[in-house]
């Protein structure tokens, strides 16, 4: 007996817009699955989207399992495992705001995996797509105060969608597509699934920012295990506003709902990018971090700390100092984008350091914060962890410092630094390094002059933390 002729009590689900009628079944054996149920001539794109589902149930996707497909009196149906649980959309409020920007970390690395599945090599205009959009705006769209700026903005970076890599796109991944079942997320309906860039799948991340600009923020950097390069932000900005006409084009002019949601959406996008003036979304919390918190041992507590502020007495986070070293004795160095209001900061010529965020370890973070702050990726191989020590600032902060060695050959017309945290970056001698400590040029490491002394002996050395 196939699990449709199992089925003894339907419940219809009238949430969400598909034209799919959707119920909560129940089989004979106390079984509940989600049936999905559309007209038979959508037979070909129902099978394949079935195909599709069970591509991605294969890759361990945390999903709607893909249970039995057939045809029945009403057309042509789906089964899929049910999930107990809550629209994340609703219970995002309920959450602390760790809590959501954790769990947008982990809608980042799903998605991720998702980008991840094979796909078939597909040309792609995305260039093409776009121009259609806006043909289609000027000529039914419903038009809106300001949107001679976003067209502006759009045709002016047109150019950078031009050869871009192609994949699998879940197509609407966002919170409404999404459950909370024990403490952990569920992605349902893929029913819009094409190939596209993968970026591009970031457009409907607005209805995630609307929901909560942490879990946002949380599944853009989950994404890319850390900051994402300012070059996504470039294409983001001209993605979004793509989705606002394209909705107004669609969704405005046949519905009365669409169009207050689009209408407003279409005043958001201006505020969030500043008139089509800045990449950074508003929304985008570029400063909110959470830490990992360990005890005065390095043992994970299992808490979770958000950057700025105060540690609690005996709490103890990661904080990673990341020199690079040449087959020149050189050491790669950079220069501080002052953004900190404080002089012996701003300015200042450094080495690459940060804090470990929430999953990462030491060599992690080590080989993240280069990656994010100089573009570059280091070979975790060629590195060695050079010393670990543990300090208390006078306000009672605690971190464990962790100093890490690499062996990097890059040219200096390699390293791509992130604006937002550096200016210049140069190969610089001890030497030189000696004389810009002395003239207050650079940060004191008070370990530096160990640290140059031992190099070649210490990288013999094998040690992780």
């Amino acid at each position: 007996m196939t699990v449709y002729d199992a089925i003894v009590k339907k419940v219809p689900i009238t949430k969400g817009w598909s034209e799919d009628n959707k119920f909560c079944v129940t089989t004979t054996d106390g079984s509940k699955y989600l049936l999905r149920v559309s007209p038979m001539s959508h037979y070909d794109n129902r099978k394949e989207l079935y195909a599709i589902q069970e591509l991605v149930a294969a890759s361990n996707i945390p999903m709607c399992k893909p249970v039995e497909f057939g045809t029945c009196e009403d057309g042509v149906y789906s089964i899929q495992s049910w999930i107990e649980g809550d629209d994340l959309e609703a219970a995002l409020p309920l959450l602390s705001e760790t809590e959501q920007y954790v769990l947008g970390l982990k809608a980042g690395e799903i998605l991720r995996k998702i980008h991840n599945i094979p796909v078939p090599e597909t040309e792609i205009d995305g260039i093409g797509a776009v121009e259609r959009i806006l043909q289609d705006y000027q000529e039914h769209g419903q038009h809106f105060e300001g949107d001679d700026k976003v067209i502006a903005y759009i045709s002016h970076n047109l150019h950078h969608l031009e050869d871009r890599p192609q994949c699998f796109l879940f197509s609407d991944y966002n919170v409404k597509n999404m459950m909370f079942e024990n403490g952990e997320l569920r992605i349902i309906d893929f029913e819009r699934f094409e190939i596209g860039d993968p970026w591009e799948e970031f457009k409907n991340i607005v209805w995630s920012a609307y929901a909560s600009p942490h879990f946002a923020t949380g599944q853009i950097r989950g994404y890319f295990g850390g900051e994402p390069p300012m070059y996504f932000f470039r294409l983001l900005s001209v993605y979004i506003p793509c989705l606002l006409l394209s909705l107004l084009s669609s969704w405005a002019v046949s519905s009365e709902f669409g169009r207050v949601v689009s209408l407003k959406l279409s005043q958001d996008v201006l505020k969030w990018f500043g008139n089509m003036n800045n990449l950074l979304p508003t929304w985008y919390l570029g400063s909110f971090e959470v830490w990992d918190v360990y005890d005065k041992d390095r043992n994970k507590t299992g808490r979770l700390h958000e950057r700025g502020k105060p540690m609690a007495p005996g709490d103890y986070h990661i904080i990673v100092h990341v020199w690079k070293y040449n087959a020149k004795g050189e050491w790669l160095i950079d220069k501080r984008t002052p953004r900190y209001g404080r002089s012996d900061l701003d300015g200042k010529w450094e080495t690459t350091g940060g804090c470990a965020v929430t999953g990462d370890d030491s060599l992690n973070a080590a080989l993240r914060e280069t990656k994010e702050e100089l573009g570059i990726d280091l070979h975790p191989q060629r590195g060695i962890l050079f010393s670990s020590t543990d300090q208390r600032w006078e306000d009672g902060h605690t971190a464990f410092i962790d100093v890490w060695v690499f062996e990097c050959n890059e040219m200096i017309e390699n390293v791509v630094p992130d604006e937002r945290e550096v200016s210049e970056v140069m190969w610089a001698s001890a030497d030189t390094i000696r004389t810009m400590i002395n003239a207050g040029e650079f940060l004191d490491y008070s370990y530096f002059e160990e640290m140059v002394r031992e190099w070649r002996a210490a990288k013999c050395v094998t040690n992780t933390v």
